[in-house]
């Protein structure tokens, strides 16, 4: 897909999301897909709209906990991320091995961007058709790139940034944007000194396998419809 493609879908949501918003504020019920039926099969049963709530809000904020799993230094971890659309946006994760490290850093930190490329294309192309577990789990597919502090042997963020690229996926608990998440994340890191070539007697970073549970929130920040007026 084409970047002018993607762009479109970007601004086709951000209408329909506009204008369902300002359906809801004017007591008016939105008009329905015109493939609500053909998906359905049945006129008179509601059928999967393929948002699932994702739609109620531009804002997908959400806050996981748990493990993370790495050689010579498991421990705890936890996530931020804020997607816009449920598309784009920003992390910040963190993980804890909490004084049992052996030969990975006891700490680490990272902040990046992470983009979740299926979502637009598919919802665009009418493929989220239900259910609604695989549809939010594929569409949660997620691809994070940012910069990584590893820590000391004394748990002191003292070297230089390093590189992080991860991969992952959540499944909704309960077939919503809503709610609890049940995540698995893979992240491949590189220290700073790798980056730059220096000869540094710190050994590498293992992959880091991050297994979560989070909770969703569908904020509406009203990025899209910033400066639009309600009629009444």
């Amino acid at each position: 897909m084409s970047i002018r493609s993607w762009w479109r879908l970007v601004a086709a949501a951000g209408f329909v999301f506009g204008v369902s918003a300002g359906a809801r504020a004017s007591g008016a019920e939105p008009a329905p897909r015109v493939t609500d039926g053909l998906v359905s099969g049945r006129s008179d049963s509601p059928p999967a709209d393929g948002v699932y709530g994702r739609f109620d809000g531009d804002l997908d904020l959400s806050l996981a906990v748990g493990g993370a799993v790495v050689t010579g230094g498991s421990g705890g971890a936890a996530m931020l991320r804020a997607l816009f659309l449920g598309t784009t946006g920003l992390y910040v994760a963190y993980n804890d091995a909490f004084g049992k490290a052996t030969s990975a850093p006891p700490r680490s930190l990272a902040l990046g961007l992470g983009v979740r490329p299926l979502f637009l294309p598919r919802w665009g192309n009418n493929l989220d058709r239900g259910p609604a577990v695989l549809d939010l789990t594929l569409d949660a597919i997620t691809f994070d790139m940012g910069v990584v502090w590893s820590s000391d042997d004394r748990g002191r963020f003292t070297q230089r940034p390093g590189l992080e690229l991860a991969l992952g996926t959540e499944v909704p608990l309960l077939g919503q944007a809503w709610g609890p998440w049940a995540g698995l994340r893979g992240a491949l890191r590189w220290r700073g000194a790798e980056l730059s070539g220096s000869s540094d007697a710190d050994p590498v970073l293992d992959p880091v396998v991050f297994v979560t549970l989070a909770w969703h929130f569908v904020a509406n920040a009203h990025v899209v419809d910033r400066g639009d007026e309600i009629l009444r």
